[in-house]
């Protein structure tokens, strides 16, 4: 009897150790990128974000200022010819209004559908992976792959609300190469994207990619190129509100 205890605990251990060590290289891939990105006591000094530059959205270029604020405050604005394109999702509610079609008041969602309004952008300021397991995430680790002429090491996050977003990171610096994830955009109806990230620059001892590609089966959905960054700008609420 002592004899099949002994290798029923032994057959557990050899089962449970395989996803036990998978986690922890996990762990050790999102610790470098953290560190990559100017490290966690870097990333809890930011309170606010504002970046600018250009969409390139189905061939089609824009301009855009981008605002967001801790811990889920987010809002761009692509401004065209006297008229503007805007939405935003305040933490609890989101709001869309377009001036290009005329629109006079804007368009209210709640729940997963007002964070959908921020587009492709994560409206946590703060990232995913920092601190993932204390916000209810989880990490797979998942197999190598070349991307973009790097070789990669893929991690799969499953976000707490159910979300799956699979990350691959340089297999060097630990940078964010790719991720693959459905859209948000609810015109693209839950699309897979492959989002690639590139011109990594330090701003006030963060790290952010200046320029970011989602493409759906080789074809180009949109193109962010930021030209200007700024860290800890004075933002007020209420720029996050919908218009009267």
């Amino acid at each position: 009897m002592h004899i099949q205890k002994v290798l029923i605990f032994f057959f557990l251990l050899i089962y449970l150790l395989p996803s036990s060590l998978v986690a922890q290289k996990a762990d050790v891939v999102i610790k470098k990128y953290i560190a990559f990105i100017g490290g966690k006591k870097n990333w809890e000094k930011v309170k606010t974000l504002k970046t600018s530059g250009k969409y390139n959205y189905g061939g089609i270029e824009f301009p855009f200022t981008a605002y967001a604020k801790a811990p889920n405050l987010y809002k761009f604005i692509v401004p065209l010819e006297g008229k503007y394109y805007a939405q935003a999702f305040d933490g609890e509610k989101g709001w869309k209004i377009d001036a290009f079609k005329n629109e006079a008041s804007p368009t209210m969602l709640t729940g997963k559908e007002a964070q959908s309004m921020a587009n492709e952008a994560d409206v946590e300021l703060e990232g995913a992976f920092i601190d993932y397991k204390r916000k209810g995430h989880t990490v797979t680790l998942e197999q190598k792959d070349t991307i973009d002429g790097k070789i990669c090491i893929g991690v799969k996050l499953t976000r707490a609300n159910g979300d799956v977003e699979t990350y691959y990171f340089d297999d060097v610096n630990f940078s964010v190469v790719m991720k693959i994830a459905a859209s948000k955009n609810g015109e693209l109806q839950a699309t897979m994207l492959n989002t690639l990230y590139s011109d990594y620059r330090n701003v006030n001892g963060i790290k952010i990619p200046f320029k970011s590609v989602s493409m759906s089966n080789d074809q180009l959905i949109l193109e962010v190129s930021i030209e200007k960054a700024e860290v800890n700008p004075t933002i007020d609420d209420r720029e996050f509100q919908p218009p009267n």
